[in-house]
Parts: structure tokens; C-alpha cells; sequence
């Protein structure tokens, strides 16, 4: 008799379809995304309180952790920064055609190019230490499951973070979730006793 785990493969699909349209819909885009990264970690977690190897969980519950410190960072950057942030230039200008004259200023706002910097690598920061836990968790789906989805997500996740620096690098971060959506969808309902077992990932794109 194997392992049944049919609700945390249900839970996970629903889940992953939720983050993955939290990023489409307007307003609604952050709750989405936290609600449909909550059911992915509960499934995760179930699947690996059942089989005994806690990688899914752990390294997804990582994702969350790295993701949330490098927010802080950034944010601490901004806001710890506002003395300088913002330089505001005011040229006044005197008009004289009207009784007593009149005068008006202008006011231009700059950022820093250092801040500016500092929040695009913290931003490419955050995507490549994402996708590595990403990478290592649907790795340990993929040999736990047998489920090939789980691991050519691994590797669209593996090329997004290494093009990360460029645009193309979030097109395949995107390609990557959908994997994850299918592999949920195409993973059995009960996996054997074993828990783990040994498979080479292999993708086209590896």
C-alpha cells in the first residue's frame, strides 16, 4: 500500500495556480500570491511529513525566509535613507509683467544613482537566491515523485536565475511555475513506502 498524499497534490496544484495569477491580477496580485504560497508549503509540508525527508518543505520554507529578508533590505535602504533620497532643486523665477511682480518656483525631484543601484542588484539578489531553494526544492520533488514536471521546473528555474540580469531571465521564471503547476497536476495520489528514490534530471534546456 503506498503513500497516499491526493490532498497535498490537490492542495499544491491550487496553490501554484494561485501565485502563479497573483502576478495578473490587479490590487489582488500580493494577497493571491501569499495565499497561493501558504497552500504550496502546507502541501509541501504534508508530502514531506509522509515520506520522511523534509527537503520540500525546508528549502521552500527558505524561498519565503531569503525572499522577506531581502525585502527588508531594501526597504531599510529606502527609508533609512530619506535624509538623502531626494534632492530637491528649486529655481524661483520673478515675473514682472504683473502689479508688484510675482514669483514661482519649480521643484525636481532625483534619486541617487547609488540607490538606484543598490535596489536593482538587491532585486537580482532576491530572484537568485529565490530560485536556488526553488531549484533545490522541485529537485527533491522530482526524485520523491518520479514526476519529470518537477524536474524541468528545477532547471527553468536553474536558467532564470542565471539570466536573471536581463528580461529573459523572468520569462523563464515564469515557464518554470507553470512546470510546477503541472507537476503537481501529474504527480501520482500515492507515492511508494521508499520516500526517495534515484532519478537523473534530465530536460532539454539542461
Amino acid at each position: 500500500m503506498g503513500i497516499d498524499v491526493s490532498g497535498e497534490r490537490n492542495l499544491g496544484l491550487w496553490g501554484s495556480v494561485l501565485a502563479l495569477l497573483g502576478g495578473f491580477v490587479p490590487y489582488l496580485r500580493s494577497i493571491l500570491g501569499l495565499i497561493g504560497f501558504v497552500m504550496v508549503l502546507m502541501a509541501l509540508k504534508g508530502i514531506s511529513d509522509k515520506v520522511g525527508d523534509d527537503r520540500p518543505f525546508r528549502n521552500y520554507l527558505f524561498v519565503f525566509v531569503s525572499g522577506v529578508a531581502v525585502v527588508v533590505l531594501i526597504l531599510f535602504l529606502i527609508f533609512g535613507s530619506l535624509s538623502g533620497l531626494w534632492r530637491a532643486e528649486i529655481h524661483e523665477e520673478t515675473h514682472w509683467g504683473a502689479p508688484g511682480g510675482s514669483t514661482s518656483a519649480d521643484y525636481e525631484m532625483h534619486v541617487p544613482l547609488p540607490i538606484i543601484s543598490g535596489i536593482v542588484l538587491l532585486f537580482i539578489l532576491m530572484v537568485v537566491v529565490m530560485a536556488y531553494f526553488e531549484i533545490k526544492t522541485w529537485e527533491a520533488m522530482y526524485e520523491i515523485t518520479g514526476t519529470r514536471e518537477f524536474g524541468d521546473a528545477a532547471n527553468w528555474f536553474k536558467w532564470g536565475a542565471v539570466t536573471s540580469i536581463v528580461l529573459v531571465g523572468l520569462l523563464l521564471l515564469f515557464i518554470a511555475r507553470i512546470f510546477v503547476i503541472l507537476g503537481f497536476h501529474s504527480m501520482p495520489d500515492e507515492l511508494e513506502e521508499k520516500g526517495t528514490t534515484d532519478f537523473a534530471i534530465d530536460s532539454p534546456i539542461a
